[in-house]
C-alpha cells in the first residue's frame, strides 16, 4: 500500500494556490475553535443569568453589577439567534461562517462576549457597564 501525502506535502507542488489553501485551512480551524470556546463560556454565562434572574422573579435582591451582566448577556443572546435560526437552514455553502466574516468586515460581531468580568469586584460600579 502507498503512503498517502500529508496536506503540507500535497500543497508544495502547487506554489501560491497551495499557500492559500493552507492559509485557508488555518483561519477555518482559528475560526471553528474561537467559535467553539465562545459556546462554553456563553453556556456558562447562561447558566448565571438564569440564575439571577429567577432571583429577580423571586423577588431577592440583586445587586447593579448584575443587573449589568443580565443585560449584557440578553444581548448576546439577541445576536446569536439569527445564526442559530440560519444554521438550521438546509444550504449547500455554510453560511454562518460567511455572516460572521462579513460582520467583522463591517463593524458588526455576531459573536457574544465574556461578560463574566461584569460580575468581578475588581471594578467599582459604573466602569465595568458594556457600551455598544
Amino acid at each position: 500500500m502507498r503512503k498517502l501525502k500529508n496536506f503540507e506535502a500535497f500543497n508544495e507542488g502547487l506554489g501560491k494556490v497551495g499557500a492559500y489553501l493552507n492559509d485557508l485551512i488555518k483561519k477555518g480551524g482559528k475560526m471553528a475553535s474561537d467559535t467553539w470556546e465562545a459556546t462554553k463560556v456563553e453556556g456558562e454565562e447562561t447558566k448565571i443569568a438564569m440564575n439571577i434572574l429567577s432571583r429577580m422573579i423571586k423577588g431577592e435582591e440583586v445587586s447593579e453589577k448584575e443587573k449589568s451582566f443580565l443585560k449584557a448577556q440578553s444581548k448576546d443572546v439577541a445576536r446569536i439567534l439569527p445564526l442559530v435560526a440560519i444554521s438550521g437552514i438546509p444550504i449547500p455553502i455554510p453560511i454562518t461562517p460567511l455572516l460572521i466574516m462579513l460582520g467583522k468586515k463591517y463593524g458588526f460581531d455576531f459573536l457574544p462576549k465574556d461578560n463574566r468580568g461584569l460580575l468581578s469586584e475588581d471594578k467599582p460600579d459604573g466602569d465595568d457597564v458594556v457600551k455598544e
